[in-house]
Formats: structure tokens, C-alpha cells, sequence
């Protein structure tokens, strides 16, 4: 980093790399602080660049290659569309910057090594955007985990109701599909909760006709430490609220139940349950509700997630200014990544049903294409 007399360094330059919502959430976390500056930003929809540095200052570019030539730009925030995330990674990464990525950081294993070979070429620091590692009640259960004994099971379940069949997720089968899209958080939380997983069966539906890509996908995971866990992620329903997220981890002692909300505070809860082993038939157990810290919560759109997105800036910076490894690395990106694109194959194989209407080549099922997949067979 560069430091001025007296060895103090300078704040850290941000680029900021699409002018979406994420995009405007970021540069929000940057303005804040002391310790970087918002130097500029770049959009396809210059519109877009102009609004957000009006609001958060620094100035626009006219193209990613103008941003990244910029000597003032030491770290690049790319909160685009995820089609886009591999290249611009690695050009970011080519001109020297330091970089946080929105997930997916990548839509195929090739894309992902591809990544990889560059990140590691330059030398910089890569952080992935998995904003659910700072949650409150994440931290909580994750802490408490300990407590349950062995644990040999957890269960992820996160759904929306989505009536329409255009937008976001369904707009364009190169974005991925809805498991891509949403899913890739829950993979994520999967394995920091319980580490590497070792073997995957999954299966996904195309309930709504009128969509291009799956909408519901239930995979089976089975984790290297021995513990089994599913995830259902859904477009279809919801779950109590909207966007409601449940889980629950099983251990030989208890268990924890617990939801995250991310449009409330409220509903952000986990319960811990422990058994005294005392009787068969009989009720013998305490129920007791885990403290949830009172974060702020900055975000007009996810008060839900309390401050995520400012912690998730605060480590980035940190790994920047440290050089020490940041707290969601380029390998848990990748892992969150190959569950899904395990999940894909699988669904593809099993049935013989594509999970999209126009099967992108990018998806084309490769039984060589990353470690879960240990089948030769091809999905059609």
C-alpha cells in the first residue's frame, strides 16, 4: 500500500464496478470511513455511475479499462451482473487492483481457474461478497454449535414468492438460474457452518412453465466431517414471511433453531435446545433463546442483515491494508459455486431434463469440471 512520510499510510482508493443496488450499498460502506476513499465508478448505464457518485462523490469513467488505468484506484468493487464478474476479476486483477467481488464471482469452473491463475499471478488481495458470514445470528449459532456435541446434521431452507416470469433472475439464462442467484448464499452458510462437503445429490424443478431457468432446487449434502444437511431454495412459496430464511443444526446433545430476516429485525432469532438425557418419554430438556446483538442496521432496503455490508467493508480493507488472508477467501467463493454447478449436473443426469429452456454452453454438464463430480456420465 502506499504510505505517506512517516510511514502512515493513505486511505485505500475504491473503484466501484456497477451502479446497481449492491453497487450503491457498497459505496455507502466506503464513504464512512477514514481509512479509503471513493474514487470513482463505472456503469454500462453511465446515468446510473453519474447518480452514485453525485451521492457518494469521486468521479465517472467512461470504461472498466479507464477505471482500472486509474493510479488513484488501489481496490476495485464489482457489484455488477454476475455474467460479467470473471472478466472483469481478472482484468482487475491484470492492472494491479485489489479486489471484493459480489457472488457468484464466477458462473463455470473454467471461469473460476481462470480467476484463480490471475489472482494469483498479481499477487492481490481477493475477497468474496458473502454478506450472511456477519450476520448476528449466524455468529450466534455458529458459536453455540459447540454446545450440541457431534453434529450430524443441518438444514438450510430459503424462499420467496415470485409470481412473475421476467426480471432479475429470469430475464436471461446467462446469469445462471435461481439456485445461482440465491442459492449461492445458503451453499456458502452451508459450509461455514460445517466445513468441506464431500458428495452432493440434488434436484431441481422448472415449476412456473413460463420461466427460462429451474426455480426450485433440494440438494442432499454430505459433508467430509460425516454430518448430512439439505438445502431447498425456492421461488415458489413462502416460508412464513417473505424471504424468510430457516435453519437448523441437529447435534448428539440439542439443537438450534433459527431464521433470518432481511427485511426486519425481528424475526432475526435462534433458539438453542439442549437435552439433559434424563428420561425416554418424558420432556426433559431446556429451551432457551440465544442472545442476538443489537447491531445497526444502516440499510433501508435489508434492515434484516444489520450491518453486514459495513463489516463486510471493514475486513476487506483490513485484508488490503494487512495482507492478511480476508474472511471469505476466492476458495469459498469457488466452493459455494461448485455445489450449485453440482446440483445442476445432478438434476441433469438423474432425469435427462435439461434446467433450462436454452441449455448456455457454459452449462454443459463436465463430469471433470470440479471435485463433487466423480460420475463419467453426461447430463443431456
Amino acid at each position: 500500500m502506499k504510505r505517506k512520510s512517516g510511514g502512515r499510510q493513505l486511505p485505500v482508493g475504491i473503484g466501484i464496478v456497477g451502479a446497481g443496488l449492491m453497487g450503491s450499498i457498497h459505496a455507502g460502506c466506503y464513504a464512512k470511513r477514514r481509512d479509503c476513499c471513493v474514487i470513482g465508478c463505472f456503469s454500462r448505464t453511465r446515468s446510473k455511475a453519474e447518480a452514485l457518485a453525485q451521492q457518494f462523490g469521486g468521479r465517472v469513467y467512461d470504461s472498466l479499462k479507464e477505471l482500472l488505468a486509474d493510479p488513484e484506484i488501489d481496490a476495485v468493487n464489482i457489484s455488477s451482473p454476475q455474467a460479467v464478474h470473471a472478466e472483469q476479476a481478472i482484468a482487475a486483477a491484470k492492472a494491479g487492483k485489489h479486489i471484493f467481488c459480489e457472488k457468484p464471482v464466477a458462473l463455470t469452473a473454467r471461469e473460476l481457474g481462470d480467476i484463480e491463475k490471475a489472482i494469483a499471478r498479481a499477487g492481490v488481495t481477493f475477497m468474496t461478497g458473502h454478506q450472511l458470514r456477519f450476520h448476528p445470528v449466524v455468529n450466534v449459532v455458529k458459536a453455540n454449535m459447540p454446545r450440541l456435541g457431534p453434529v450430524y446434521h443441518l438444514d438450510i431452507e430459503w424462499t420467496l414468492r415470485i409470481a412473475g416470469h421476467k426480471g432479475r433472475c429470469w430475464e436471461s439464462y446467462r446469469l445462471g438460474g435461481f439456485f445461482m442467484e440465491l442459492g449461492c448464499h445458503v451453499t456458502d452458510l452451508a459450509r461455514y457452518f460445517m466445513g468441506p462437503i464431500q458428495d452432493i445429490s440434488a434436484y431441481t424443478l422448472r415449476i412456473n412453465p413460463k420461466r427460462i431457468t429451474e426455480d426450485y432446487t433440494n440438494c442432499l449434502l454430505r459433508f467430509k466431517r460425516g454430518a448430512v444437511g439439505s438445502i431447498l431454495v425456492s421461488a415458489n412459496h413462502r416460508t412464513g414471511r417473505q424471504g424468510l430464511l430457516r435453519g437448523r443444526v441437529l447435534g448428539e446433545k440439542g439443537r438450534i433453531d433459527f431464521t433470518v430476516y432481511p427485511y426486519g429485525r425481528q424475526f432475526n432469532r435462534a433458539t438453542l435446545v439442549l437435552d439433559k438425557g434424563k428420561s425416554i418419554f418424558v420432556p426433559d430438556v431446556t429451551v432457551r433463546e440465544l442472545r442476538i446483538p443489537r447491531r445497526p442496521s444502516p440499510s433501508e432496503v435489508y434492515p434484516g442483515f444489520f450491518d453486514v455490508y459495513e463489516q463486510e467493508a471493514a475486513a476487506f480493507l483490513k485484508a488490503v491494508r494487512t495482507g492478511a488472508e480476508p474472511p471469505c477467501t476466492l476458495a469459498d467463493g469457488r466452493s459455494a459455486i461448485e455445489i450449485i454447478l453440482a446440483a445442476y449436473h445432478q438434476q441433469g443426469v438423474a432425469t435427462r431434463r435439461r434446467n433450462f429452456v436454452r441449455r448456455p454452453k457454459r452449462y454443459r454438464s463436465d463430469a471433470e469440471c470440479h471435485p463433487l463430480i466423480r460420475s463419467g456420465a453426461k447430463a443431456h
